[in-house]
């Protein structure tokens, strides 16, 4: 009986968090569904009788938002692939060989993983711009991955870490070199952890605002975020329409992490045991 007590707990405090996740995106569902008059009525109405898709048709056919939904995906998937070709081999070293100052490596991984992006602003604008990259998603891409590679390192490497040592060893005595252990051996038994740890940088990646708005000028440049945020004026917005091409911004993200779950919740508990 207690114990039953015990899961219900544990359910409706789960269910407690997830409606509260979701309640925001149906309000912003509910909002991009509304006239510009509905908006601002009193009492709101979650299902307002004068629903309709129109806002969502105007935002695909007559604004930029495909075009920054496209930006996104690029910036998104190649940041993403930067990130881990980098960040594997170097998680695999600091995991599996012998490596002078480790324990100061992983030290400085971690305060550098700690340190937001917005303090780095002014230096990194500079070090575009001496690198002519600005306004550029290759400039982008290149920022992106430095600011997420301590993290891609350190999560990787608890992923490596629980890897059995022995079977490692025994691919090196049958010949095989320590590129092709990572590649035939190691990769594919980390699987679940590359998939989380993919899923959690396309996400940032997707999201991240300010970064995209200091290093990019062009509209033709910008990703989502950047994109919304255009959609403001200073006299008066159009909140139906800024509610209807977020609610699509965030299509991409939701799809990702359902595609994606199987991996993402075995990424997250297979790097909890060792050995």
């Amino acid at each position: 009986m207690k114990e039953r007590g015990r899961r219900w707990s544990y359910a409706a405090g789960l269910g407690a968090v997830g409606l509260a996740f979701l309640l925001p995106m149906l309000w912003l569902f509910s909002v991009s569904l509304k006239t510009k008059a509905g908006v601002y009525a009193y009492p709101p109405r979650w299902l307002p009788p004068e629903a309709s898709l129109d806002n969502y048709a105007f935002v695909l056919a007559r604004t930029e938002v495909p075009w920054y939904l496209l930006n996104s995906f690029k910036v998104a998937l190649a940041a993403t692939l930067a990130t881990l070709l980098l960040g594997v081999p170097a998680a695999y070293v600091l995991s599996r060989e012998r490596v002078r100052a480790r324990t100061p490596l992983l030290t400085g991984l971690l305060a550098l993983q700690m340190v937001s992006p917005m303090v780095l602003l002014v230096p990194l604008y500079g070090l575009i711009a001496r690198l002519r990259l600005l306004d550029t998603h290759a400039g982008l891409v290149l920022v992106y991955a430095a600011v997420q590679l301590p993290f891609t390192i350190v999560v990787l490497k608890s992923f490596f870490d629980a890897l059995p040592p022995s079977l490692l060893e025994a691919a090196r005595l049958d010949g095989a070199s320590r590129a092709r252990v990572l590649g035939r051996v190691a990769l594919p038994l980390v699987g679940p952890g590359l998939g989380a740890t993919a899923t959690f940088n396309l996400a940032w990646y997707w999201a991240e605002f300010a970064l995209a708005l200091v290093l990019l000028d062009s509209q033709g440049h910008f990703t989502i975020p950047v994109g919304l945020f255009s959609f403001q004026s200073g006299y008066e917005t159009d909140w139906q329409l800024v509610a209807a091409a977020s609610f699509i911004g965030l299509l991409p993200v939701i799809a990702t992490f359902v595609l994606l779950q199987r991996f993402f919740v075995s990424g997250l508990t297979a790097g909890a045991v060792k050995g």
